[in-house]
């Protein structure tokens, strides 16, 4: 298994982990629920991955794919902060390895943005 997978399974293992912990214990389970809807939104090109871990809405998207976007994003940059403080490393480096892990788990067609703001499609 590749390190950027293995780095991906530690940190959702983290979080159920971390969830628990924390205040905000429903972070996993929000996050789980709208995997589908994020997935979906990515198959159809609405939103795609940036190179900081976070999604991003792509022209033409809707409303509903912006909110999907904002609400994802929350809910990712606290769960970076979270394994930032259990791993001990910056949360910059773990959004890093998160975007890596969803380049490398991503289908063909899927849209990445590197920290130039760069389109790619896979």
């Amino acid at each position: 298994m590749k390190p950027t997978i293995r780095l991906f399974y530690l940190f959702m293992g983290l979080l159920v982990f971390a969830g628990s912990a924390y205040a905000d214990a429903a972070l996993g389970s929000r996050m789980k629920e709208r995997l589908p809807k994020v997935l979906a939104a990515k198959d159809a090109g609405a939103v795609g991955e940036g190179a900081d871990g976070l999604l991003y809405i792509r022209s033409g998207a809707d409303d509903a794919a912006a909110d999907l976007a904002k609400a994802e994003n929350a809910d990712r940059t606290t769960f970076f902060s979270i394994t930032s403080r259990k791993t001990d490393a910056p949360a910059s480096a773990v959004a890093t390895q998160w975007a890596k892990a969803m380049r490398s788990k991503g289908k063909k067609g899927h849209w990445f943005r590197d920290a130039k703001g760069n389109w790619s499609q896979k």
